[in-house]
């Protein structure tokens, strides 16, 4: 892999890691997220086998709210910074590195998500608004039984009387479930927190190539 390519899968998955975190933050304090950007990151978690960043998206346009999300966060002429997310960006980092260590609940993970996979595999929960709020409910339980296990978990700010409703919380979990999965793609890719302070420029010119030029899967 080329370092040009290298470095697109890494945007992708960065792309694919904002956007969930975006769906958590709508949720958590409007209630409400686009639909399409929800399950184009749900998607990503049942494409095990995708032999690309791109691939597990179902390609970049797919993720492109995600790009956008990124480019505003990293273009120093953009007056539209959310700490917010930064500290949720870095936050599922660290818990990706405990997860990691982590070998009994990495399993009872990797576990849980072939599951999901085979059961739906056929992606018609696209079509079909009860079988997405299975799978939902399902990446939910998933996450509770792993993520939530781990010492330093991810807390969710936001409105509680959108927090306090029980299926908005599956699909926050779901989201960060998401969330974790495109960080295990950009480590994979070769992803570093150092990227960010000595690849930065790259980064972003790399993110606003595939806002212009969405890449297929």
């Amino acid at each position: 892999m080329t370092n040009n390519n290298q470095l697109t899968e890494q945007c992708i998955a960065l792309a694919g890691m904002a956007q969930s975190i975006k769906i958590v933050q709508h949720i958590a304090w409007k209630g409400q997220t686009n639909d399409t950007d929800l399950k184009s990151v749900i998607a990503s978690l049942l494409r095990i086998d995708a032999s690309s960043a791109a691939a597990v998206y179902g390609g970049s346009f797919e993720v492109s709210t995600g790009l956008r999300v990124l480019n505003a966060q990293l273009d120093t002429a953009s007056k539209d910074k959310d700490p917010g997310f930064v500290n949720l960006v870095i936050n599922l980092i660290s818990l990706q590195k405990q997860l990691n260590n982590n070998n009994q609940l990495m399993e009872k993970l990797t576990s849980g998500i072939n599951q999901l996979s085979q059961n739906y595999q056929d992606l018609s929960f696209y079509n079909d608004d009860d079988e997405f709020n299975r799978l939902l409910n399902e990446c939910s339980d998933i996450y509770k039984a792993t993520l939530s296990q781990l010492p330093n978990r991810i807390q969710v700010k936001g409105e509680p009387r959108f927090l306090k409703i029980e299926h908005n919380q599956n699909l926050v979990r779901a989201a960060l479930l998401a969330a974790i999965r495109a960080c295990f793609l950009w480590r994979q890719s070769g992803g570093s927190r150092w990227h960010f302070i000595f690849k930065k420029g790259d980064i972003l010119k790399t993110i606003q190539q595939l806002i212009s030029v969405p890449i297929k899967e």
